[in-house]
């Protein structure tokens, strides 16, 4: 009840909130105890992978699809694993949402069957490649990585960033632009090919326990089978990343329900003065400020996950979604660590962590300010690119 405070999620079918409960005492189970210190020290927790393939296979054994025909269990998903771990969260969505929904959505028949039956049961892990050093929110248009026509197939030349799981991937979807006809396309390369470099990012302050790294191409050669033979354009890419928005904005739900948790949790505990925080006005007006940014998007979520049982999802709806969340989420974050005092910065109180990693959920799937100029381009009628 202290996170739905209006019962929103109660609206949820009964075997919905079954799945959410079972989901996350295994998250509790498989990861409870070492996360932290996998995300301190950089390190993926690879004993977490074939677990996971279990449990999907468990509760979802039928053929892969993408998207899928009940969306909810998968968003639900997002929502614990950012609740829990949101370094996982990514994990998951670059193999299961990315990776493998762009070889549902633009491979071949045998590019299907070679990949998504073992990739389903995490026995063979995919990443997937589109932002570069010099190309982030411009994708559409800045894309460097080149593949050029050969005889024998295409040479691969260029360099990816920030690509998820690509450290321990057995195949990685590279997004280039053709250097003749300039259309966007698609290839399934394996990280052993010769011309193909893979460099860990060790630096960063979020997503720690997440694997992102440097791709180099040097001329990487593929052949025809290699390519995705059912995409050519930005715009068939565009309608699979409004699903990683949406499911973006439900994880940034879940981090702020995560601090919200720990907060509130602490500040029942925590004496000062004599009293505990909790009886502290100026503790309880943060608290029900966590309380409103997190039924506001609640609110917002499940409206569009009804909308979307009659029509598709847009772009500027999913940007809505991604930009309000977003915004609210990394709020919550910086009052649950507010809450805490000096406690809020360290690992072991449950905060810090998820306060650092709504940082990379700000940015990525479309940047605040990417998201903003896509709603007001909806509004409007004019760009503002």
């Amino acid at each position: 009840m202290t996170t739905d405070l209006y019962n929103i999620f109660a609206q949820l079918p009964a075997q919905h909130i079954e799945f959410s409960a079972q989901f996350r005492s295994f998250l509790e189970t498989q990861l409870g105890e070492s996360i932290d210190a996998h995300w301190l020290n950089g390190t993926f927790p690879h004993n977490f992978v074939r677990p996971l393939g279990q449990f999907l296979h468990t509760h979802f054994p039928e053929e892969y699809r993408f998207p899928p025909v009940d969306s909810l269990p998968f968003r639900i998903m997002k929502l614990e694993l950012g609740r829990f771990d949101p370094s996982m969260a990514s994990f998951f969505a670059v193999h299961w949402g990315l990776a493998m929904g762009s070889i549902a959505m633009f491979g071949s028949e045998q590019q299907k069957n070679q990949w998504l039956p073992a990739m389903k049961s995490f026995q063979k892990i995919g990443s997937w490649a589109l932002t570069e050093p010099l190309s982030g929110s411009d994708a559409a248009s800045g894309l460097q990585t080149i593949a050029t026509k050969t005889e024998q197939g295409w040479v691969l030349s260029g360099e990816k960033k920030w690509s998820g799981n690509a450290s321990i991937a057995d195949v990685i979807v590279i997004w280039a632009r053709e250097s003749d006809s300039r259309r966007m396309l698609g290839f399934l390369v394996e990280p052993h090919m010769p011309g193909v470099q893979i460099e860990l990012l060790h630096d960063k302050i979020a997503k720690r326990a997440m694997e992102n790294v440097l791709i180099r191409l040097d001329r990487v050669q593929l052949s025809e089978d290699q390519r995705l033979p059912h995409v050519e354009a930005f715009s068939h890419v565009s309608k699979q990343l409004i699903h990683g928005r949406v499911a973006v904005a439900w994880e940034a739900l879940g981090i702020a329900i995560g601090v919200f948790e720990k907060a509130l949790e602490y500040s029942t505990q925590r004496i000062q003065f004599g009293k505990p925080l909790a009886a502290k006005q100026l503790i309880q007006e943060k608290l029900v400020d966590m309380s409103e940014e997190i039924t506001c998007m609640q609110a917002l979520l499940w409206t569009l996950q009804q909308h979307e049982q009659h029509a598709p999802i847009s772009s500027a709806q999913a940007s809505l979604a991604k930009r309000a969340c977003g915004r609210r989420a990394r709020k919550v974050c910086q009052l649950a660590r507010a809450v805490l005092g000096g406690n809020g910065i360290l690992l072991s109180y449950g905060v810090a962590r998820l306060f650092a990693d709504m940082e990379a959920v700000f940015s990525y799937e479309g940047t605040d300010e990417i998201n903003t100029l896509i709603v007001g381009r909806s509004l409007t009628g004019v760009s503002a690119f």
